[in-house]
């Protein structure tokens, strides 16, 4: 009764997640390691941008950004 009242219709599952596991993960943090750009590099050097992808990259960000 009380999740039809919370949703307006009782849902096929329910997922629940632990309060203190989702405080303690807390924001996701975005960064470029070493590693990731060394590799990158070692690929164009070996192989080129165009099998990198660094042409198909460049040609998929908004025009305003360049």
């Amino acid at each position: 009764m009380q999740v039809k009242q919370w949703f307006g219709f009782v849902p096929d599952f329910i997922i629940t997640l632990d309060a203190e596991y989702c405080r303690a993960c807390g924001a996701p943090v975005f960064t470029i390691r070493g590693h990731n750009v060394e590799a990158f590099v070692g690929v164009v050097r070996r192989y080129g941008a165009d099998a990198a992808g660094v042409h198909a990259i460049v040609d998929a960000a908004p025009a305003r950004q360049r």
